[in-house]
């Protein structure tokens, strides 16, 4: 029986000329072709041309200008960057003085408590050995003015990320918009724009406060919206099938499933402020960081190590704690509630039927879980 083979087809240059990216490569070319000549002719010399340099030293030497004039009379200033920076002090005097307060031995237990509910004993242990350590060296005030600080500035950090976030998540178009402003705030130098924060609200807190937000809050909005797109489809079909609107979406089934990445964005965000407690000093953040800062200036380091160790143990605990929040570890659960099928990753999600399946499949709302059905099996009558 003879066989019929068919040869594959032959691409020629007619062909090819017709495909978009060789006509896309073919128009470059002849750009190139035509513009380097002609730019050799004007420009002959290997170094960039003078005539093409953009100065931008004047008007930004002009804004500053008149940001240092009008600070004190502006109501700009006076009446919004001015309050900003008066409830910055208050929030970060009022975290400092109850830590103190508090004492070494109450923070120390409340850490050791936080991280044995969240995490077990082990996290615990070492979240006391973390806070007694840095009491042993010597560093204790310091330390309590730098979580002070670092508290209010991851709680405004994660508000305005999270904000963020929602609006990324939820609109396309604000992604799409939001994504070079974010990518801006993460890349830039972090000395960069110490000096703009500077000119507005002066050298201090309010400053050092600014530039960890501006620098830590990109990963909370980028992980929220992340989470918020990354919801399972089949829940919340099921979900909208129930009649829920878009806020009762949003609240009860798009925000719980994005947890994790919620509590991983937290976690970056309590990374990313740690960072930037020796920078910050240089605009007089205080603290640990202003330790080191005093000791690399005159090359101490001996001075420099042991300011620098408790920034070390303060990150440990904190990503420990969060990470393990974050991954919902939990003590394991006991025989009888394991036979009985009430594991964790049983009842992780309330829009889920025990098979698994989404509730829309079953026809049934959540409410009538509750309750399961009677058997219909023969009686013994």
């Amino acid at each position: 029986m003879a066989t019929i083979t068919a040869n594959p087809p032959r691409i020629g240059l007619p062909g090819l000329l017709k495909n978009r990216a060789v006509q896309k490569l073919l128009l470059l070319a002849l750009a190139a072709a035509i513009l380097v000549p002609l730019v050799d002719a004007r420009w002959a010399s290997g170094t960039w041309p003078g005539a093409l340099t953009v100065d931008l030293s004047e008007p930004l030497a002009k804004a500053s200008d008149w940001i240092i004039d009008n600070r004190d009379s502006h109501p700009l200033f006076l009446y919004f960057f001015g309050h900003v920076s008066n409830v910055v002090v208050i929030a970060v005097r009022a975290v400092y003085l109850t830590l103190l307060a508090i004492g070494w031995a109450g923070v120390t237990a409340l850490g050791a408590l936080v991280a044995w509910r969240v995490a077990g004993v082990k996290l615990a242990l070492g979240t006391a050995v973390a806070f007694l350590a840095c009491g042993l060296l010597g560093m204790w005030v310091p330390t309590m003015q730098t979580l002070a600080l670092m508290v209010v500035a991851v709680l405004a950090s994660v508000v305005v990320g999270m904000l963020l976030g929602l609006a990324a998540g939820l609109s396309d178009r604000m992604d799409r918009a939001l994504r070079p402003v974010l990518d801006t705030m993460q890349v830039l130098p972090a000395f960069a724009y110490l000096l703009p924060v500077v000119l507005v609200f002066g050298i201090g807190v309010p400053a050092a406060v600014l530039a960890t937000v501006i620098y830590a809050a990109p990963p909370m909005a980028r992980l929220t919206s992340l989470g918020l797109r990354g919801a399972d489809k089949e829940v919340l079909e099921a979900v909208e099938s129930l009649g829920a609107t878009g806020r009762q979406r949003l609240l009860t089934a798009r925000i719980p499933l994005a947890r994790k990445e919620l509590l991983l964005g937290v976690n970056q965000t309590i990374m990313m402020a740690l960072s930037m407690a020796v920078i910050a000093a240089v605009i007089g953040a205080g603290g640990l960081g202003d330790r080191v800062y005093q000791a690399l200036a005159s090359v101490d380091v001996g001075a420099a190590l042991a300011a620098g160790v408790p920034i070390v143990l303060l990150a440990v605990v904190l990503d420990r704690v969060t990470g393990a929040a974050g991954s919902g570890s939990a003590p394991n659960p006991s025989p009888a509630a394991d036979a009985a099928g009430c594991t964790p990753s049983s009842v992780s999600s309330p829009w889920r039927s025990p098979g698994g399946s989404p509730a829309a499949s079953t026809g049934r709302s959540p409410g009538s879980w509750a309750s399961p059905s009677r058997s219909t099996g023969p009686s013994t009558g």
